[in-house]
C-alpha cells in the first residue's frame, strides 16, 4: 500500500486540482506511516548509509565519485523493521569504487 501510494506521489498531475491530488495523496500516506509507527514499524536507512546485505538488496552497482564504495546513493523501495525483524529489504543503488 505504502509502495503505491508513493507511485502516485511521483505522478505529475495536471490542471487546477493536482496540488489538491498530491495533497490528499500525501495526507492518506503520513496517516499510513505514523499508524506503522505507532506499531513498532520503522524505515530501513539508506541514502548515504553503508551498505548491509541482511537490510538492503542491491538492485545495481554504479561508480560514482566522491562516494566511497559500498555507500548506499540512490533509494527504489523502502525497507521496513518491526522492531529489530527485518519485514522487507530496502532496494538500493550502492557505489562502487
Amino acid at each position: 500500500m505504502l509502495d503505491d501510494l508513493e507511485r502516485a506521489l511521483r505522478v505529475e498531475a495536471i490542471g487546477s486540482q493536482a496540488e489538491a491530488y498530491r495533497k490528499g495523496v500525501e495526507l492518506i500516506q503520513k496517516r499510513l506511516l505514523d499508524t506503522l509507527k505507532h506499531h513498532g514499524v520503522t524505515l530501513v536507512a539508506t541514502v548515504g548509509g553503508q551498505f548491509d546485505p541482511y537490510r538492503h538488496q542491491a538492485v545495481t552497482y554504479e561508480p560514482a565519485e566522491g562516494k566511497a564504495d559500498g555507500e548506499i546513493i540512490e533509494e527504489f523501495a523502502r525497507g521496513y523493521l518491526l522492531g529489530e525483524r527485518l519485514l522487507r529489504p530496502a532496494m538500493v543503488k550502492v557505489a562502487k569504487a
